[in-house]
Order: structure tokens, then sequence, then C-alpha cells
């Protein structure tokens, strides 16, 4: 069955500006089980209705129909799992239907999981749909950034990598005009890891419009002798200011990295950021940050960063979206030949497929450029970064919020100075969730 079967169902219980009128179609026509459910919801005979969906299901168990209005029984009844569950297999099998997309972004908003909803919401806001629908979802999404007081994520993989050090692939290099042969740490060593990633944030309410939030976050990759371990762990906290087309934080920002299992950076700073929409579909954030860095073991290397990010957002479909990113950051070390501008520039794009698979892929380029030239090197230090990260999901595979997700990572950094250039192929095979 096609997409028009949704049309009936979704109008009546949800957004009354979808208001096809297709009873008298019906009635000329032979009535199919689907049709029978329909009239059966629409006339709050629920009991029944399962019953008939349950002998249509038996023998088609991918009608689209038929699992649709399971899935609205099952937010009548607040059962918001069944109904997750009901609505996401349809979008396995059509996932640019737009009406879905709205059902379960509600059935999402219910059970209390904004964050799924919220991204169900805009994907929806993609399509087709009257100003009135349109209307009710900014209405969503606004009780959304009033409600949402905790956010979860976590993902966990095994992680093969050529380059686990980022080392360069040469043996020799050439510091006051002599020839040195490096170390085997030195160089690019390949290994297999496991990569941690999870964070929260808490964000109570403080006035009628202005909210707090408090959050840490935790990286880590973890590899076999330890001598290449890296782990981060960073914290956040500070007011949220909601307006009607605003959301403004500032946050104050703490830091710190461990390599090897020793202390190697701690930092300390701010950051205050922005989200507007700039068109109907079309969200811009901006932050700008500044803090302080100490390296552990290497003093030289300390000094102020501050930045500035920017992010266009763009759903294009209610299955698809692309977002591009770019900003700058000046480094200003205690040695000069440390110091630095950094400008990036990224692009990502996102694609729900039949099925249930999804795609996303994110070129991006990155520029270094430092003041002084390096002692032993006889030059300034310029380095051009190339990444390219692909990943793929099956959302038909989800166990608990949890789904299997594999990624490519891709690497190539070329610097005037051999000691720099590197070449890193890193795939990520494990599980996300994001709560």
């Amino acid at each position: 069955m096609g997409v028009r079967g949704f049309a009936l169902p979704a109008v009546i219980l949800v957004f009354a500006a979808i208001t096809p009128a297709v009873a008298q179609e019906q009635a000329s026509q032979q009535i199919t089980l689907d049709d029978a459910a329909a009239l059966l919801v629409q006339g709050g005979k629920l009991a029944e209705a399962k019953r008939v969906l349950a002998a249509q299901l038996e023998k088609a168990p991918d009608d689209p129909q038929a699992l649709f209005l399971s899935g609205l029984i099952a937010v009548a009844e607040k059962d918001y799992d069944n109904a997750i569950e009901q609505f996401r297999h349809v979008l396995v099998l059509q996932p640019d239907v737009d009406r879905v997309r709205l059902e379960l972004a509600r059935a999402f908003f219910l059970s209390g999981d904004f964050t799924n909803a919220e991204r169900q919401f805009r994907f929806a806001r993609a399509g087709n749909l009257p100003n009135e629908a349109k209307a009710n979802v900014d209405t969503y999404l606004a009780s959304i950034a009033l409600q949402r007081r905790w956010q979860y994520r976590f993902s966990v993989a095994v992680a093969p990598d050529t380059n686990v050090n980022g080392g360069t692939g040469v043996r020799q290099v050439t510091i006051y005009g002599l020839p040195f042969e490096l170390s085997s740490d030195a160089r690019g060593t390949s290994g297999v890891g496991l990569t941690l990633d999870t964070g929260g944030e808490w964000s109570p309410f403080l006035t009628n419009d202005i909210k707090a939030r408090i959050g840490a976050d935790m990286h880590r990759n973890e590899y076999s002798g330890g001598q290449f371990d890296d782990m981060t762990l960073s914290a956040f906290a500070g007011p949220e200011w909601l307006a009607a087309k605003w959301d403004i934080s500032l946050l104050s920002l703490w830091s710190r990295r461990w390599y090897g299992n020793q202390d190697y950076s701690e930092a300390i700073g701010g950051q205050l950021s922005a989200m507007h929409p700039l068109a109907e579909k079309l969200y811009a954030n901006i932050a700008i940050s500044a803090r302080t860095v100490d390296y552990a073991r290497s003093p030289e290397m300390c000094g102020p960063v501050v930045g500035l990010d920017t992010s266009l957002l763009y759903p294009i479909t209610p299955s698809s979206l692309v977002q591009l990113s770019g900003g700058v950051s000046r480094t200003a070390a205690d040695l000069a030949a440390y110091s630095n501008w950094s400008p990036w520039v990224s692009v990502s794009y996102q694609q729900d497929l039949r099925w249930g698979f999804s795609v996303s892929m994110t070129p991006s380029m990155a520029w270094s450029h430092y003041d002084a030239e390096m002692a032993g090197f006889g030059r300034r230090r310029d380095d051009t970064g190339y990444l390219f990260r692909a990943g793929l999901l099956n959302r038909r595979l989800t166990y608990r919020g949890f789904t299997p997700q594999i990624s490519f990572v891709h690497v190539t950094q070329h610097s005037n100075i051999d000691l720099y250039s590197y070449g890193r192929n890193q795939i990520e095979i494990g599980l996300t969730r994001y709560f």
C-alpha cells in the first residue's frame, strides 16, 4: 500500500491541518482490512481495530498501513515503546513519509525521549506539510527545549587502526642539518583498540526562560601495552537563555587529557554559543570560545587559544539532511614557533534508506599556519589535513535504543616538515545510543 493510506488516521488523531476526504472514496470501493481498521480507529473502537490489524499483519507483516495504525493504537494506549517500534518499521520500508515521522516524533515526545523526538520533528518538518501542521511541529520543538532535563549518549567500538599514534611514515628526519633515525614510537604504528565515548547533561530551570546546563563527557582510546592510550575528560556549566527564536548559552569549560596514561594537557575557559533559525528549514549555530591550555611536558606550547565555530543545518527531506560547518582558532603559545592560525571546514550528509539503513559522510579540511621557524628545522611549519568519515547503521537492528554501527575514518596530513606528515585509516565496529 502506498503513502495515501497514511493520510486518514494521521489527521484524525494528530495534525488537524492534514484532512483529505477519503470516506466517500472508501464507500464506493470494496473495503480492505486496512480500511476497516482505519474506520474502527476513527470511531474509537480500538480493541476491534487491533483484532482486524492482527489478522492483516499475519497475512502481510510488512503492510505499512497496518503497522501505522497499530502504532497509532499503541500511542492511544500509552504503549510508546510498541508505537515507536511500529512507526520505525514503516520508515524502514518508506523512509520519506513525513506523516509517519510526525507520529514517531510524537511517540518519542510522549515517552520523554526528547533528543530523538527533536530529531524526528526536524526531519518531518522538511516534508510537504501544510502550514498549520508546521506550526504544530514548531510548538513541539519549543516544548522540547523547555521540558528536556537530561541527555545522555554512549558508544563503544572495536577499532582497527593503521596508525594509532598519528606518527609519520618517514624513518629519518634532518634536525640542525644532521640526519636522525626515528624510534618506532615516533613512527606510525598499527594496532587494534577499544574506543569509548560517553557523556550527559542536566539542564534544570532557573527562571521561566533561563535554564542551567551542567554536563560532562569522556573519550578514551585503549590499546595493548598502554603507551598509546588516549583519554580526555571534559565538563561544562553555565546558563542557557531560551527565547522564541534564540537559544543562547554561556558556559565555563574544563578539560584534561592523558596520553600513554600520563598527564598531557589541561584547559580551562569559556564559550558563548547561539542557535537561530535563518529560514524555514535552515538553522544556524555560532560559538565563540577562549581557553588557556597547559601542557604537562611541553611548557613552550602553553598559552591561550581562542576560536570561532559556525554551522548551518538544513534538513532536505524527511529522510536526509546536510550540515556545513567551519571555523578558525588562534593559538598564542609561549614559543612563537608553536603559535598558529588554524581554519577548518567540513560538510556532513546523512540519509535514511530503505530496509532500515542509514548512511553518513563527512569530508573536511583543516590548515595550520605557524608564526615562526621551528628550531632545528629552519622553516616555519605549515600543515594541511584531510579527513573523510563514513558511517553505516541499520535502524531495524535497534535493541533497547542500542544500534550497531560501522564507520570508516581516513586522515591524511601534509606538512612542509616531514616529521608532522602522516596517514591514518581506522574502522570502528560497535554500538551507539542517544537517550
